[in-house]
Formats: C-alpha cells, structure tokens, sequence
C-alpha cells in the first residue's frame, strides 16, 4: 500500500512537468501495476482516477495565443542589447538609417516557425497524415514608424525564451508586404521549405492547418515553377505539399512508406 502511494505521488508531480500525453501513459502504467500488487484494484482504480483529475486541474500549459506575447516580451526587453551592437556606419546593414531614433524601435507580430519533417521528403504522401513541425522559433520584427527593418530570433521555452540573433532585412520587408491583410488574431508562421530555400507565409485561427493560408514568398515562386504559372495569392496545404513533392520528386525520387511486419502465428 505504501509503494503504491508513493505512486501516486510521483504521478502527481510528474504532471507538473511532463507532456499531457506521457502523463496519461503514466496514469496507465499506475493502473497495470496497482493490479499486479493490490487485492483491492477497484478502490486503487478510483483513487487513481481522483489523483488524475486533481492532477489534470493543476496541469497547465501555455497555448500558442498566449505564448506569443511572451516571445514578443522577450524580444522587447533584449532588443536594445543588440541595437547597440550595430557598429556605426553600418545602420543601413541592420535595416536602419544613420538618421533613425533607435528609440522608437518596436516589436510587431511574431512569425513562428514552420518545416516538413523528413518523412514527408522521403516517402509518397499519404491522406491523414500531419508532416507539418512546429518549432520553438520565432521571427519577429524590429519596425520604426510602423514599417519593418530587420528580424529577431527568438528561442525558447515560456520563462526562458532568448533572442539569438539580428538579420534578414530583406525578408522582413517582405513579410509585411506578404501579411498587409491578415487577421492579427490569427496564428502567423513563416514555412521553410530548407531543400529548396523557400518560404511560406501561414495565416491559421483554429490550430489547423487544414483551412490555413500559403503565402508564398519570392523564394519559393522562384523555386517551384508551378506557382509563377498559377499565380493565385494563397494555397492550401494539399496543393502547397504536391507542388512541392513534384519539385522536389524530380531531384530525389520518393520511396513507399515502411510496410508494417505481419506476426507469424505460432502452431500450438
């Protein structure tokens, strides 16, 4: 009975820390091994289902609308460390002009980071499958009279999110150009496509990316012919993901998935 509160216990705290799923694959081991070494699993079953709720109740992890302020936060207060690293006379490579009032630099809406696992570059693709990865990476830019001069980056977790670096005057002009339009409210991501150097700008409110909107940047309508000859203003995913798999078939042909092994039956 002891062993089996200190269980409990441990599941509590583990909650704290852990991702909800592995929480719940904790929950489950708990409930197996209560079975092996109680003659009371019914009563131990119960109190592991309260353990769980209370545990459920005090789980809490920051979804993507409240994270961004934080990572704006972040990039607003380590700012000025890197504004007065820019050697002077070189303003113009930082996206500013020996004439700006650094002090009125501010932060804009952040862009997170987006990417194609492996799996979607090297097998065919399938339905219902997500290849899309969420990074703990932001863009976000430096503007001053409300236009964009450069990107920071920023990485991270909440409570200990850092700017890494200062860069990409280009592409931050070019993302607010990209992003006159969109809703504020929603979620923005910038998708790198790294095997071909293209980009996406992705616009979703409901943390789906079935209904979101491809953006695509200069990089990518130079990297994938296809959008040059349509071009619309926005994609969905579907089309994003098969004009790049055409482009990226004919340098690198794609293979099957994995078959899954069949268990011979063993003869009794």
């Amino acid at each position: 009975m002891r062993a089996y509160l200190v269980l409990n216990l441990f599941m509590l705290t583990y909650f704290q820390f852990a991702s909800l799923r592995l929480c719940v694959k904790l929950f489950i081991l708990i409930i197996l091994l209560s079975s092996l070494y109680c003659a009371k699993f019914k009563k131990m079953v119960r109190s592991a289902f309260i353990a769980l709720v209370v545990a459920l109740c005090c789980f809490h992890q920051p979804g993507f609308a409240q994270v961004e302020p934080l990572v704006m936060q972040a990039a607003e207060a380590q700012l000025p460390v890197f504004i007065a690293r820019i050697p002077g006379g070189q303003e113009a490579s930082y996206g500013f002009t020996s004439e700006d009032n650094m002090e009125q630099c501010t932060i804009g809406k952040p862009y997170r980071t987006l990417v194609f696992t492996s799996e979607f570059y090297t097998t065919k693709l399938e339905d219902d499958v997500n290849y899309l990865s969420i990074k703990n990476e932001w863009l976000v830019p430096v503007t001053i009279t409300g236009q964009n001069r450069v990107l920071l980056t920023v990485a991270g977790n909440p409570g200990n999110f850092s700017v890494s670096g200062m860069k990409w005057v280009a592409l931050a002009k070019e993302l607010q150009q990209k992003s006159t339009g969109l809703n504020t409210s929603d979620t923005w991501y910038l998708l790198q496509v790294t095997p071909l150097s293209a980009d996406f700008v992705v616009t979703e409110h409901d943390n789906s990316f079935v209904e979101a909107q491809f953006i695509p940047l200069a990089s990518a309508v130079s990297a994938i012919p296809t959008l040059g000859k349509n071009k619309k203003a926005t994609y969905t995913l579907e089309e994003v993901q098969q004009m790049i798999k055409d482009v990226v078939g004919k340098k690198t042909p794609a293979k099957d998935p994995p078959k899954k092994k069949l268990k011979k039956k063993s003869k009794n």
